[in-house]
């Protein structure tokens, strides 16, 4: 997998059906759109997609793929790229309180730069609070936003996302709101990873903190672009190999190091005695814990002439 470099961002709140009417397309409550937009390339349309309802994406014990709901045409499409590969990115959504009382969400997401591969685990840091206020304005502009249907996208000409989402000057807008811009430049031809965060604003003056709850990865390097979400309740899996670096023999004991180790992740070395098919991997001494990218595993009954020897990550 390659460099994380986007943000994405949900939020949530009361929109009122007045709200909504400002819409070229009805604003659904409590589902995420996600949007892209070119800032510095002359791109006459913007990108949005819905992804559905949070809590069909949020919590789930395997990872969601979302890839149908993009598409490559749309976001190839020249009234999006411009002139230039300056393009943003990120999500937003509304959830929904009653006046005057309830709990006010907001989901965010900052750009993953660590822990790849493992869900339960932050990849980058947010701090600081929200309060109900603050909720409040960010909910009522998206609710100006255009927005499809679930499942679904569409090139937006009058740049909805650009005018009520990333600007952060003047109100009305998400990022002049809550002063946290949801949109990060990537590469068109890249893989984005971007961790979601949550926050909580109970009652009309009450604030909360950012609670991890995964991140979405967009893999855009292949013919076929793949759009999912790991949920901190996804098992940690490995999207990088060990690279083993040297191998050492002092009487009886083999040492290999290997780089490319991700922190957390156990390394188990295996040995065959034979190239030829069919191969016969078997476990020898015992499993280690990365504690950084570099990582040793021994042998110490390494008594025959020939051996192979591979580390394996899991």
């Amino acid at each position: 997998m390659k460099n994380l470099i986007a943000a994405v961002l949900l939020i949530g709140g009361t929109i009122l059906a007045s709200q909504s009417a400002f819409a070229q397309f009805p604003f659904v409550q409590n589902d995420l759109y996600m949007g892209f937009q070119n800032s510095g390339g002359g791109g006459s349309a913007d990108y949005i997609i819905n992804l559905g309802a949070a809590s069909n994406i949020v919590g789930q014990a395997t990872v969601v793929d979302l890839s149908s709901d993009f598409s490559s045409s749309l976001f190839n499409n020249s009234a999006l790229q411009g002139t230039s590969s300056q393009i943003y990115g990120g999500v937003v959504g509304g959830e929904g309180h009653t006046a005057g009382g309830g709990t006010s969400d907001i989901f965010l997401t900052q750009l993953r730069t660590s822990n790849i591969g493992n869900p339960a685990v932050a990849g980058s840091s947010l701090s600081g609070t929200s309060p109900r206020s603050q909720d409040d304005n960010s909910e009522t502009a998206i609710a100006q936003m255009d927005a499809p249907s679930a499942g679904t996208g569409l090139l937006d000409s009058s740049k909805s996302w650009e005018n009520f989402v990333e600007p952060i000057n003047g109100s009305g807008t998400f990022l002049g709101a809550m002063g946290i811009n949801p949109d990060s430049f990537f590469s068109p031809s890249t893989v984005l990873y971007e961790d979601l965060y949550e926050t909580k604003a109970t009652g009309p003056e009450g604030s909360g903190g950012y609670t991890y709850l995964g991140y979405f990865t967009l893999d855009l390097t292949g013919q076929n672009p793949v759009l999912t979400f790991s949920s901190t309740n996804v098992p940690p899996t490995l999207t990088t190999k060990p690279i083993i670096v040297s191998v050492s023999k002092a009487g009886s004991t083999v040492t290999v190091v290997s780089s490319n180790a991700v922190q957390n992740f156990t390394y188990q070395l295996q040995y065959t005695a034979s190239l030829t098919p069919p191969i016969s991997w078997n476990n020898v001494g015992s499993s280690v814990v990365a504690g950084s990218s570099m990582v040793t595993n021994a042998e110490t009954t390494a008594t025959v002439s020939t051996r192979f020897y591979r580390v394996q990550g899991h």
